[in-house]
């Protein structure tokens, strides 16, 4: 018969299963990212600059993401 707190126990083991198996698959990710020379950054941008993005885009039938590198490029 199993307890109330043999049973969180085992689902916090679970929980922290998922948590490293996931960990490993994005660590994978970022590896093979960073093996082709591309990485995730952050930028900041006003609103109004955003807002005109995401309008050209939409034009474009782009999503802004896409855009926004493409005219990096």
């Amino acid at each position: 018969m199993k307890t109330e707190s043999t049973t969180l126990i085992e689902a916090e083991k679970e929980f922290a299963a998922l948590i490293y198996r996931d960990r490993g698959a994005l660590d994978r990710k970022a590896q093979a990212i960073l093996i082709h020379g591309s990485r995730q950054i952050t930028i900041r941008l006003g609103n109004d600059e955003l807002a005109r993005a995401r309008q050209q885009a939409e034009a474009k039938g782009l999503k802004y993401q896409a855009y926004i590198k493409m005219l990096l490029h």
